[in-house]
Formats: C-alpha cells, structure tokens, sequence
C-alpha cells in the first residue's frame, strides 16, 4: 500500500499474470538470462482517490480510438489495423511510426476533432506537452479514460493497460514488484515483453463510491475504505456520527484477516485486545491474522485495507 501522487502522466504500462509471471521468472534465473521481472508473481492494484484522480485505464472502444487516430497521417495505419480488430498490430504500428514529435503534438487536436469530451482532451494536451516524442504517446488513444471523485476507486487486474495522469491516490498491490513499460518513461521498456502480457478481454473495474463506503471489486484480494472521523464503535446516539461508515469500518478490521491502517489527514488510534497506538499522517499501522478485532478512531481521514484471503481470478469485470 502506498500513497500515489501523480503530477504528471506515469509510464503506460501492464503487469503480466500469475502464470506468466512465473514462466518468465523461472526463464531468467538462466546465467545470462535478461533480467526483466522482479519476482514470479501475479500484480493486481486497486486505486482509490483521495483527491480528484484521472487514468488511462483499460481499453477505449475501437471506434473512438480509430477516430482519434485516424487523424493523425502517421498513426493512420495504425487506426486501420484498429479498426480491422488487430489490436496488437496497431500497438506494434504505433510502437515503430516515425515522426513521432510531430505526431504527438497532433494528439490533442486530433482528440478535439473525434469529438471527445473535454476533460480527455485535456489529459491528451498534457501528455504531448509532457512527453513530446515519446513512443507511449500514442499509445494513450487506444486507452479508456476515467475520472475519479473522492473515495471512488478503479481495480486493475494483471494483463490491464493503465497509466495515471494526475491526482493524489492509494494504491493497494498484492506482493509484487512486475512492471511492464510501453512508454511516457525514462526507465527500461521492455515492449514485446509488455504485449504479451496484455489481456484483450479483462476490463479494469470503476467503483463509485464517497467516503466511508467500502471498496470490494470482485474477484480481488483485498478491499478498502476511505474513512472520515471515526469514533471507533458500533453505534452512536451523536447526530454527526456516520453509523453505515463506523460498521463498514468494524467489518474490515474484523479478526482473521491482514489488516492495515493508513492516517492521512489528521491523528488515528488503532486498538486490539494488545493495546493502542495513535498514528500521525503518513504512518501506518499494521494486523496479522491471529491479532483480534481492531477499531480504530480518527479525527481525519483514514485508509482501511484488509485482505480477503483470496486469488484474483481474472473475470471480467464492470462498473458497478
């Protein structure tokens, strides 16, 4: 779990699945082998937004990717190739186009002429003005944009496009360091890697939410909350306590499960059957399995996570 601040567009990238993560992990411990993944295990994340927080996430319709792409003269193959279905062959046509400079400073232009909405034609300005030539630009038209209100969230499964434009975040992984680079990056890309580790099918997941309701994508390994001024107890009589936030509170500290407590805003006091300890903004505390049912008070804002002692499945999902 860690804080994400995006100030500006971060790497287009994916994190391959379980099983090619083991593949290649198991491939690379040969003498000599490139050493291309961190470990051999499967990366799912779940952002919640703490402030307004935009993404490319995820697969934009093929006809609104081909529109935008279509007008741009050196990304125009690229568009046919979309619009055929040959998803992959346009992302190797755009990975090699030449004149990329040039046609990066058309993206925002040719995004305004498809007829987008304006807050993604604006993310399209920032990412040509942050990244003037660079091979991940385009790349951004074949991804969905989503915009993030406060205490709403998107779970990206493993073979999921994503790159975070701006905003202050919560990012929740499993125990995984993979990351796969298409581009926006001065670090290693690794695209032919990158591409087979893309899954055309999966969808990342859009969860509306406000403060104080808890965040459970199906079929992840864990859930979260954003809470606001928690008392710590069941109920209350004071008008001002939000009783449905302090039970969803209860019931992700509830015992047998891994357990984390994030203060961000504000002082939190964590208790267990062993004792208490108050939190500043930026520390965390943190639950094993085999401590009790925790609660925690706070006079801010506060991040709850709790595993649900299960594999992410790689179903489809949807915004709910």
């Amino acid at each position: 779990m860690k804080l994400l601040a995006a100030g500006q567009p971060l790497s287009v990238q994916v994190h391959p699945r379980a099983d090619l993560a083991r593949r290649r992990w198991h491939d690379q411990q040969s003498a000599g082998a490139p050493q291309i993944l961190a470990d051999g295990n499967e990366k799912t994340e779940l952002l919640v937004a703490v402030e307004p927080f935009e993404a490319f996430v995820g697969w934009r319709p093929v006809g609104e990717a081909a529109a935008v792409l279509s007008r741009i003269p050196s990304a125009s193959a690229a568009a046919e190739l979309l619009a055929a279905g040959d998803r992959i062959a346009a992302i190797r046509t755009l990975l090699a186009a030449e004149g990329l400079a040039e046609a990066v400073a058309l993206l925002p232009r040719a995004s305004i002429d498809a007829g987008l909405p304006a807050i993604e034609c604006s993310a399209y300005e920032t990412v040509a003005i942050t990244y003037p030539g660079d091979q991940g630009a385009l790349l951004t038209a074949l991804l969905a944009h989503v915009s993030l209100d406060i205490g709403s969230a998107i779970y990206v499964p493993a073979g999921v496009p994503h790159s975070y434009i701006r905003g202050l975040g919560l990012e929740v992984m499993t125990t995984s360091d993979n990351v796969l680079r298409l581009g926006l990056t001065p670090k290693p890309i690794f695209a032919d890697e990158a591409i087979e580790a893309l899954d055309l099918d999966t969808a990342p997941q859009v969860i509306r939410r406000v403060i104080g309701e808890p965040i459970a994508p199906q079929g992840a390994p864990f859930e979260a909350l954003l809470g606001r001024r928690l008392t710590g107890v069941r109920a209350a009589d004071e008008a001002d306590v939000d009783a449905s936030q302090e039970l969803a509170a209860l019931e992700i500290l509830r015992e047998g499960r891994f357990r984390l407590c994030l203060a961000i805003e504000g002082t939190a006091t964590v208790t267990t059957d062993a004792g208490s300890v108050v939190l500043n903004p930026g520390s965390a505390a943190v639950m094993s399995r085999e401590e009790s049912a925790a609660r925690v008070s706070a006079s801010g804002l506060v991040a709850l996570v709790a595993d649900c002692g299960i594999t992410q499945t790689g179903v489809l999902l949807r915004e709910h």
